[in-house]
This record gives structure tokens, sequence and C-alpha cells, in this order.
């Protein structure tokens, strides 16, 4: 038996499912880790979403199970806990992921296509003030997240959320045309 039969090329480890389940829970993980530790100069609610969206929108697209998505939302959601030891932060991580698999199901339809993603990202971002709107409303205002209205806080997580599905959507098609080739 020779040496080349038991070595195996330095791509072969991701066509493992476990390796890729690794690779994807890690990606989630990642996504948190630079959520806590890059922090925008930029004092606008949803600034965040640019890295995150961006992260979570490229592995949902480039992962090959239904439920990559949550997988990579269950990594996020524990480095929330570890990094943040903020549950709620934790909840609305694995909310996202959860929601752009279904959004990512909804699309792969014939009539849809993925290029809404983006769009799908913008709008899954939207679940923070959606989640932090009724936190305050059942136990009261706890933080300056509304200071500005309702609207304020809603546009810009769609619109930081978008823009970071757009960036991930657009490194999946790049990466899907680098391996095509």
């Amino acid at each position: 038996m020779s040496l080349k039969n038991h070595t195996s090329n330095s791509s072969d480890w991701l066509t493992t499912d476990r390796a890729r389940h690794l690779a994807t829970f890690a990606a989630g993980v990642l996504a948190m880790l630079i959520h806590e530790n890059f922090r925008y100069g930029l004092e606008l609610p949803g600034r965040q979403g640019l890295t995150l969206m961006a992260i979570l929108v490229f592995v949902r697209c480039s992962g090959g199970y239904g439920y990559t998505g949550t997988l990579a939302g269950l990594g996020a959601f524990s480095g929330a806990l570890l990094f943040r030891d903020n549950p709620m932060a934790a909840m609305i991580v694995l909310s996202q992921g959860i929601l752009l698999d279904v959004a990512h199901q909804w699309f792969k339809k014939p009539l849809l296509g993925l290029w809404l993603m983006p769009l799908a990202a913008g709008l899954v971002h939207m679940i923070k003030p959606v989640i932090k709107f009724g936190w305050m409303a059942s136990v009261g205002p706890t933080d300056g997240a509304f200071r500005h209205g309702l609207a304020y806080p809603f546009l810009t997580h769609f619109c930081f959320g978008l823009i970071g599905g757009l960036v991930g959507y657009l490194a999946w098609r790049a990466w899907q045309r680098q391996r095509n080739s």
C-alpha cells in the first residue's frame, strides 16, 4: 500500500458531513466573535448586520443542507453566550439563522431565485428590533433602542442587513464561479 493512498487532498476534509457541519457551526461562532470585537464607529442601530448577515448568507447559500442557517445560528448562539453572556442576543441570532433557512427554501422555488436572498437578509435582520420592541413592551424600556422612534431602527436594521446579505450573496456567487471554472 502506498503512502499516496493514505494521504488526502487538503480540500478533501470539507467533503465529509461532519467537517461541513463543524465548519458551518464555526462560521456562526466566527460571526459572533467578529460582531463582538469589531465595533464600527457608526452609532446606527443594526450596523453589525453588515458582517453578521454577510457571513450567514454566504454560509446559508453555500450549505447543502436545509438546516445550514440554523446550524450557523446555533454557532452564533453559542458564541453570543460565550462572548457576551447575553441570552437575548443568542436567541436573536438563532432566530435569524432559522429565518434564513426558511427564506432560502422559499427562494429556491423556480420562479423566485436565490438573488432575493439579500432582501431576505434585510428582513431577517429586522427581527432584532421586533424582539427588542416586544421585550420592552412587556417589561418596560431598558435602553435607548427606540429613542428616535419606531421606524428608524427597523429601517436601519433592514438597510444594514440588506447590504450585508448582498455582500454575502455576491461572495457566494464569486465562490461558485471559481469552483466551476
